[in-house]
């Protein structure tokens, strides 16, 4: 019986974290066949929670089945004993944002686009971290390293998440690396890039009757600001800013149940116009940090901030530094 490696990524799993454990568990399967070790190892693509609305789209579109659904990667039985489970992690490093047992799992990679945090592993990995904009630009690099044939299946998955993660190509944490491997896989696939960036971004829609929860939640991760202090901060890429704004008292009243359950110095919601290039800042808890940081006064009807499109460099960042 051959042994099962997750691929996962974070909770509140986005596109770029659902199409980097497609992708690279692909690629990792792809590399064991072709070492002769396809009987020994499996590598089974992840996620801790619900799809992103563009991501089951695109899955669906290209026929590739979804990540397998887990709760946790506590220690599993093999031959009547009791083993760790062998965890790649993608598109996060960080215990907070991890599957809960993380701690008890054997951590055997890691590929990842953001700050090197507080996983640690009992041996030598391999640990893929670069200053890109999407974990899926590292798993097409490495398709083109290996040799290994990139379906286009999977090459439409990759896109994806490397225009979602990149807004498009707008946002700061853009490289040229990453424009470099949309020009790739666009031009391998024949399409229009941005035409394609802006038909992922329009499946999201219906936010006018989303369930708050999935709003304000379905991609918002916790950042340790200090030993006594978390916070967490959302993001929700719209077209249509002034539907969601429209919702701002319910939003605001599910962000004060949030800041009240999780003991968070705040809860920051980042609405990003992908069209007007900026994000409307929701905050609820105390915002001092936030006011000071950003020279705002957080208030009603939300702080327009004029070409902020990136939670992890322009928003969690200089929090995190603060």
């Amino acid at each position: 019986m051959s042994s099962k490696i997750l691929v996962v990524g974070h909770r509140n799993p986005d596109n770029d974290s659902i199409a980097a454990a497609v992708g690279y568990a692909h690629l990792k399967n792809a590399l064991a066949a072709r070492d002769g070790e396809s009987d020994a190892v499996e590598y089974v693509p992840a996620r801790l929670g619900p799809l992103p609305v563009e991501s089951a789209w695109i899955l669906e579109q290209n026929d590739i089945a979804e990540p397998v659904l887990i709760e946790n990667v506590n220690p599993v039985e093999r031959d009547g004993e009791e083993v760790k489970q062998q965890v790649i992690l993608v598109d996060h490093n960080e215990i907070g944002q991890a599957a809960p047992g993380i701690e008890n799992a054997d951590v055997v990679e890691i590929i990842d686009h953001h700050r090197i945090a507080d996983v640690t592993t009992a041996n030598p990995i391999l640990f893929l971290n670069l200053p890109i904009g999407s974990t899926a630009t590292i798993v097409t690099l490495q398709f083109r390293q290996t040799g290994i044939e990139l379906p286009d299946s999977i090459a439409r998955v990759l896109l994806s998440a490397i225009l979602t993660d990149t807004v498009i190509m707008k946002s700061p944490t853009c490289t040229q690396v990453d424009v470099d491997q949309v020009n790739f896989l666009a031009n391998k696939l024949g399409i229009d890039a941005v035409e394609y960036g802006m038909d992922i971004f329009r499946t999201r829609g219906g936010e006018d009757k989303m369930p708050i929860n999935k709003l304000v939640e379905a991609d918002s991760k916790e950042f340790k600001v200090s030993d006594d202090v978390t916070v967490l901060i959302a993001q929700r890429e719209t077209v249509d800013l002034p539907m969601v704004m429209a919702r701002e008292a319910e939003i605001r009243e599910h962000m004060k149940k949030l800041v009240e359950e999780g003991g968070y110095e705040f809860a920051l919601l980042l609405v990003t116009d992908i069209l007007a290039e900026g994000s409307q800042f929701i905050v609820e808890g105390d915002a001092s940090r936030v006011n000071r940081v950003f020279d705002i006064e957080c208030c009603e009807g939300g702080n327009w901030m004029p070409g902020v499109l990136s939670r992890k460099k322009q928003v969690a960042a200089p929090i995190l530094a603060s």
